[in-house]
């Protein structure tokens, strides 16, 4: 017993204020409530990451929509016939179609994405002459003149798009078979459906971010509300 009154006389006040804590609080160092601010502060960036990743998918789905839907076309192009027998239409834009015929070679060479292409513009009719080509250039070199066969692709309508500005510019002021108005396309020549993964690929990269994004903040969101409840508990 002497013992044991020297140790309890022996406690600093401090000592004694903390052992005497009012019974009806259960957590006196407040570690519940650090952990329900750690637990807000995880919630609030993943939070802001959802968002940052629901606008990053948005901005990709804007810019690359088109030739996201294009993957997903079917293989098999719509055939226009003979480029002679091309009756004056709209065409769609990003559509898969195949025309035969004798094209012209513009003798314009351009890079790509790494590739050497050329520039040809379809002769034997009005229709005709309002439909660039884009095909691989030959291996040789030197301006081919004049080639005749089939050439399948997708479709650009050049109102839609910047990017040819200077191919049609061109095309009008050096060759006198150019439509001096109206619409006028360009037939990328080899470009099939299925075959750009780099499309399908990239958005399911931003779903998958997206969709952990959600299950952290789902679990924050459960998390928070077991640390409230066992707070609460006296």
């Amino acid at each position: 017993m002497g013992d044991r009154d020297r140790e309890s006389k022996a406690e600093s006040p401090d000592e004694q204020a903390f052992f005497k804590e009012a019974p009806g609080d259960p957590d006196p160092m407040g570690i519940g409530e650090k952990m329900a601010e750690r637990v807000s502060r995880r919630r609030s960036i993943a939070r802001i990451m959802v968002v940052l990743v629901l606008l990053l998918g948005l901005v990709f789905f804007y810019w690359l929509h088109q030739d996201f839907f294009y993957f997903f076309r079917s293989s098999t192009p719509r055939d226009l016939g003979l480029a002679e027998d091309l009756e004056r239409a709209p065409l769609r834009h990003y559509d898969y179609v195949k025309i035969r015929g004798i094209a012209r070679d513009m003798c314009i060479r351009a890079e790509v994405f790494s590739e050497k292409v050329r520039f040809l513009y379809f002769l034997g009719s009005d229709m005709g002459k309002r439909i660039l080509i884009q095909a691989p250039a030959p291996g040789s070199g030197g301006c081919s003149g004049a080639i005749e066969r089939e050439f399948a692709g997708r479709i650009l309508d050049l109102s839609a798009t910047a990017n040819y500005d200077g191919i049609l510019s061109y095309y009008r002021s050096h060759f006198p078979a150019a439509p001096a108005s109206g619409l006028v396309y360009l037939l990328q020549d080899g470009t099939k459906p299925r075959t750009a993964w780099i499309y399908p690929a990239a958005f399911l990269v931003v779903l998958v971010l997206w969709l952990l994004n959600i299950r952290t903040l789902w679990r924050l969101r459960r998390q928070s509300g077991s640390a409230g409840s066992d707070g609460g508990t006296p």
